[in-house]
């Protein structure tokens, strides 16, 4: 049995994006590696912090899914997974939208060097 916890299904996006810092007035490009309906897993982010706000955006189909979110944790090797919070229901039904037209990840191990 695996140590996996996740309450939804995840999906491969290699989608890019981009992360907005309350207060910095920049955009970090960012790459979603992973996506589901609560979060996502963004690779090599550097310069953020756990419990650091943000919002990050993407563009899909010519649509703009844009969303609040919430530096969950942080990898050794600097991948970052995002919470997303205060989604409307607009929002999240686009979520779910790109959601459904990614390939299902398949169930793994979570890793163990989390911060």
């Amino acid at each position: 049995m695996t140590n996996e916890r996740r309450r939804v299904p995840r999906y491969t996006a290699h989608l890019k994006g981009s992360l907005n810092l309350p207060g910095k007035g920049i955009a970090l490009p960012v790459m979603v590696e992973d996506l589901c309906v609560l979060g996502c897993l963004l690779e090599y982010v550097p310069s953020l912090k756990v419990q650091q706000d943000c919002e990050l955006t993407v563009d899909w189909q010519g649509r703009q899914f844009r969303t609040a979110a919430l530096v969950a944790w942080i990898s050794q090797q600097g991948q970052v997974g995002l919470a997303f919070h205060n989604n409307d229901a607009v929002n999240q039904q686009l979520l779910r939208e790109i959601c459904a037209e990614l390939r299902l990840k398949p169930l793994a191990p979570l890793p163990e060097d989390l911060e």
